[in-house]
């Protein structure tokens, strides 16, 4: 009997352990997140960087989340519907979402945060990305109501970016250090320039979320150092993976090398106001005598698409096929300077940056092509800080900047916060009323063949008379120790950490 009854209680223990797959008893762990630079603060609202962006994603809900084929998905909002014309939206939030501080989240949450957002006050860079908002109202506790200046069919999405975090009104003092939210990780230890150390949530709504215990993002600001980390495990995830170190990488069998395609860029910022690029001349001769295929090769080893000098990219569905692709034209170039009184060139300094994958290659190309032209480039190599603290919010005579921008998953954020006048991130200090007419008219239609025709003309005029020079897009590259379980690559560069997780 003794013998009978043990072989049927390892015959059920057997059955236990059979229900939960090897794997899954086995989730969890601590990831350790490496990215080249950190920004003090953790106010949605006033995030400006991508290391902001992936600490508030694990600290705080959205209404929505962008998915992986850049869909939005249910967050705190479980379902929404439009009225007939796109100009009223409502929300439907669950009601088992509860703050870190144990308050549960409500439509007036929803209300105070986007109200925030878009009060000048709050000096917020999302207030023009939140879409044409005009009115929100909370109708019950759990259901609200935004209401539009015109037609805008985009607004989930645009509610998932990186500003639309739902915050606690009792917690706006102490946001930037001490954040309160409804997300799936709950901050542990912040030291800015460091590292911020994150647990999980055990009352996050969503069930199962997150898997990992902790989330580490740590600082380290050298890629080289990045990849030794990640050799020796010291890391689990490089953010970016520069090209140059593909194959380094690559050649590591406990390493796996991630890519996808997506809309990020690194544009040339010729500042309109400024001498010598306020003359649209001297715009386009700068344009046509960049070697686009060269930098293209230097910033991505190949992996990415040639630009037409718009931020809306190939992959786009808005994107003007009608167009041309750019060509190199040294002898036009040449005229063009000429005729806007530089017929010996021009002395320019290019400010560029090492923090950020494809940059500075980037630039040493376009100082040898530019200088072909007349161009006499002189190229300062400047920390990514100093860069957007500094050079682009300060234009000055005789100067280029680079920028780095992830992309943007709607085609009105794709263009209006680079070009509208007086936009937060319209560092060329673009300035044309009848492109701002033109971003208004088309971002209001819901009709999908008439806003076409508008961003076709929207991309003409960046083509003829932009403040820009798009080269290339760039692939996103990131690095993964192959313990690192279900992590997948958003294309705009969001990091979603929730159901991921590490094998030890």
């Amino acid at each position: 009997m003794s013998k009978r009854l043990s072989l049927i209680v390892v015959a059920a223990f057997a059955l236990i352990l059979s229900a939960f797959p090897a794997d899954a008893q086995k989730k969890g762990g601590i990831l350790k997140f490496a990215t080249p630079s950190v920004r003090p603060g953790l106010d949605p609202a006033r995030t400006s960087t991508g290391d902001q962006y992936m600490l508030t994603a694990m600290i705080f809900s959205n209404l929505t989340r962008i998915d992986h084929e850049l869909n939005p998905q249910p967050q705190l909002a479980a379902s929404w519907e439009a009225n007939a014309d796109s100009t009223v939206w409502t929300f439907h939030l669950v009601k088992n979402a509860k703050f870190s501080n144990g308050r549960a989240v409500t439509a007036d949450d929803v209300k105070y945060s986007i109200d925030r957002i878009m009060d000048p006050k709050t000096a917020s860079k999302g207030a023009k990305a939140m879409g044409p908002i005009t009115e929100i109202v909370s109708k019950d506790p759990h259901t609200v109501v935004i209401k539009l200046l015109g037609p805008y069919a985009d607004l989930p999405l645009q509610l998932g970016n990186t500003f639309g975090r739902i915050i606690a009104k009792e917690n706006v003092e102490d946001i930037s250090s001490k954040p309160i939210g409804s997300g799936p990780f709950i901050l542990k230890e912040y030291t800015p320039g460091n590292k911020a150390i994150l647990v999980k949530n055990p009352n996050y709504f969503e069930k199962g979320i997150p898997v990992l215990d902790e989330v580490h993002q740590v600082y380290i600001k050298e890629y080289a150092a990045q990849v030794s980390a990640l050799k020796t495990g010291e890391i689990d995830i490089m953010y970016f993976a520069p090209v140059e170190l593909m194959k380094e990488l690559k050649a590591d069998p406990n390493i796996t090398v991630m890519m996808t395609a997506a809309p990020s860029f690194q544009p040339i910022v010729m500042f309109a106001q400024n001498k010598p690029f306020n003359d649209v001349r001297v715009r386009q001769a700068l344009r046509l005598a960049l070697d686009r295929e060269a930098m293209m090769e230097a910033a991505t080893g190949g992996f990415g698409a040639l630009g037409n000098d718009s931020p809306v990219g190939p992959a786009n569905p808005y994107y003007n096929k009608n167009l041309p692709q750019r060509k190199r034209d040294v002898p036009m170039a040449k005229k063009l300077l000429a005729e806007a009184g530089y017929p010996k060139g021009m002395d320019i300094t290019f400010y560029t940056s090492t923090e950020r994958p494809g940059l500075e290659p980037a630039a040493v190309v376009a100082q040898q092509s530019l200088a072909e032209a007349g161009f006499r480039v002189k190229i300062e190599s400047i920390e990514i800080a100093r860069l957007y603290k500094d050079i682009l919010p300060k234009p000055r005579d005789f100067a280029i900047a680079h920028n780095n921008w992830f992309g943007r998953p709607t085609i009105d954020e794709s263009l209006s916060p680079y070009y509208y006048t007086k936009s937060n991130w319209n560092y060329s200090q673009s300035a044309d009323p009848k492109l701002d007419k033109l971003l208004d008219e088309a971002k209001s239609l819901a009709d999908v063949k008439k806003r076409r025709v508008l961003y076709d003309k929207i991309q003409e005029i960046l083509y003829n008379e932009g403040t820009e020079a798009v080269p290339y897009f760039k692939n996103y590259v990131s690095a993964v120790r192959k313990e690192v379980q279900n992590y997948k690559l958003i294309p705009v560069q969001y990091v979603d950490l929730r159901d991921t997780w590490v094998k030890r």
